[in-house]
């Protein structure tokens, strides 16, 4: 009943848009930063309901031949590992024809930082994804916060402006789509 009165009335409790962050330490220097991991902790309830949301959208971009065949990450049986097969395949088979093969590699670094939630709303508009989907995103996005916890203290909240949050369900598959074309 709570997530048809969230989808219905594109609404989330605050705490759904709050997120704690949580810096995990990679490698190097502890005392560098950027040797930090910062994984965001959010509702698991909105995670469910993010599930939902996620799958109506990837069930309707594949009724609508909306995917590249060349996307690859956060789709079932089309990982990076199969990526990079496919790639080396093409490669080989290009090699034995003595065809010309550029490889150009692309980082987009930050990139979940980095989306602006208009541009996204907008590429999903432009997709199909429309009416209460589209609104429930958007207010999903808007008025987001986050703290940071190191140790046993807590920062004050911070309002979040871009990007989409790094461990929820859909911040992999909104900022895909948003770089697929």
């Amino acid at each position: 009943m709570l997530f048809n009165i969230s989808l219905s009335t594109s609404t989330l409790p605050d705490i759904w848009k709050s997120a704690i962050i949580t810096p995990i330490f990679k490698k190097g220097s502890s005392s560098d930063p950027l040797n930090y991991r910062p994984i965001s902790l959010t509702s698991s309830a909105c995670k469910i309901l993010e599930s939902i949301v996620k799958n109506n959208i990837l069930n309707h971009l594949m009724s609508n031949n909306l995917i590249s065949k060349q996307q690859y990450g956060f789709l079932a049986k089309r990982s990076t590992a199969t990526q990079l097969l496919d790639c080396h395949h093409d490669w080989i088979h290009n090699l034995s024809l003595r065809q010309q093969t550029d490889v150009v590699y692309l980082d987009f670094a930050k990139a979940f930082d980095s989306v602006v939630h208009e541009k996204l709303l907008f590429k999903l508009q432009c997709y199909g994804i429309g009416g209460f989907t589209l609104d429930w995103i958007r207010a999903f996005l808007n008025n987001r916060s986050q703290k940071v916890r190191v140790g046993s203290s807590l920062s004050t909240p911070v309002a979040v402006t871009s990007g989409v949050p790094q461990d929820s369900v859909l911040g992999p598959y909104s900022s895909s789509y948003l770089l697929m074309t």
